[in-house]
């Protein structure tokens, strides 16, 4: 397996195999899996300051660009921002309405007063429980910037095409890359399986384009991942890779078949054995540990949902409750970075259990 020496390395691997054009009629896609803590989001941002004018990107740092009013429940966003400017320019405001609801599947509706950067919400039921201001969970703003970002993408896919004499705007004209970071932060899985599926269907958008983008999705979300490495399209040149940090802060990035979708499972329990065994349990490692349950059970066959494989206790109902609390991080009370001692110990046991239950022969032969 390839050791790179740090994150700058890692990148001009990745950017060196999506710049080689093996099959020039295909899309150009690279998929990236990494855990949290293992640098894809300072990838993202590296790849950002290196190419700027050739990339629109997609991570993190997009939320700097807005911030809660929570006196008066409205979602600000900075006006003089290139991303609140092109909005207002292009007239993009109800097309990220049109997405925004479409992912949401529900009566939640943004309005926009670009004029003075500020967004609101309402809850309209249609009926007495509507509400015209709300404040939204973190999920459904993780949702709105995402529809954000894909209307720009959809435009600069537009705009590309269009001879340059006749586009409405040249902010595309250089822009050769497309980085998206983690999209699905703090979604539930029915709206991660929405965005994953309404990106592949973008990016077909692109098919018979004169200007090729390339692509680069990174996640640590195991079933983003998943969708994306199995989908088989003809049009794409997909390339499926694992990012990892050693022992040693050097980085590994394994290339995936794509007839081995589940081979980071094993990624996926090497971090939580590790985070076990130095007593450095976080909340993503009860997501991780979820989604290790969730794919052993298909493995395995199971009809019944992934809690079947927990031995019954009476700690397996607050378990359960613990790694769908953690995972969605939906609720405000588990907002905060310290684990109940209680908990950290239902995590440890049932893991143990789930080792000894199911014999995990990898586990004392990890490589890093």
């Amino acid at each position: 397996m390839p050791i790179y020496s740090s994150i700058n390395t890692v990148l001009t691997k990745l950017k060196s195999k999506l710049d080689i054009r093996e099959k020039p009629n295909k899309i150009k896609v690279s998929v990236l899996y990494a855990c949290n803590t293992s640098g894809k989001t300072r990838l993202s941002k590296l790849f950002k300051e290196q190419h700027e004018e050739e990339v629109l990107c997609y991570n993190a740092f997009m939320e700097d660009f807005f911030h809660w009013d929570n006196e008066n429940l409205i979602l600000k966003i900075d006006k003089n921002s290139w991303l609140s400017r092109l909005i207002r320019e292009e007239g993009l405001d109800g097309q990220i309405v049109d997405i925004f609801k479409k992912l949401m599947n529900s009566k939640i509706e943004p309005s926009f007063n670009l004029e003075e950067g500020e967004i609101t919400f309402g809850n309209f039921t249609g009926d007495s429980e509507s509400v015209e201001n709300i404040k939204v969970s973190r999920g459904e703003e993780s949702l709105f910037i995402w529809s954000i970002f894909y209307t720009i993408l959809r435009l600069a896919i537009a705009t590309l095409r269009e001879d340059e004499a006749e586009r409405s705007t040249h902010y595309f004209d250089n822009i050769k890359y497309v980085v998206i970071d983690d999209p699905v932060s703090s979604m539930d899985d029915t709206r991660i399986i929405t965005v994953a599926l309404e990106l592949i269907e973008l990016i077909n958008q692109m098919v018979g384009s004169a200007n090729k983008l390339k692509i680069l999705i990174t996640t640590h979300h195991c079933l983003f991942y998943n969708i994306l490495h199995s989908e088989k399209i003809s049009e794409w040149h997909k390339q499926n890779y694992i990012l990892s940090k050693t022992e040693n802060n050097e980085y590994s990035l394994e290339p995936q078949n794509s007839d081995s979708p589940f081979a980071y499972h094993n990624l996926i329990f090497s971090e939580i054995r590790k985070a076990v065994a130095k007593d450095s349990i976080q909340k993503y490692h009860f997501n991780l540990f979820r989604a290790l349950l969730e794919k052993t059970a298909n493995f395995l066959g199971y009809t019944k949902k992934w809690d079947c494989l927990l031995d019954e206790g009476e700690n397996k109902d607050k378990l359960t409750k613990l790694l769908n609390l953690y995972s969605h991080n939906s609720l405000s009370e588990i907002e905060a970075k310290q684990i109940q001692p209680e908990d950290l110990t239902i995590f440890k046991d049932a893991f143990k259990a789930f080792i000894e239950k199911f014999h995990w022969s990898c586990a004392e032969n990890e490589q890093n």
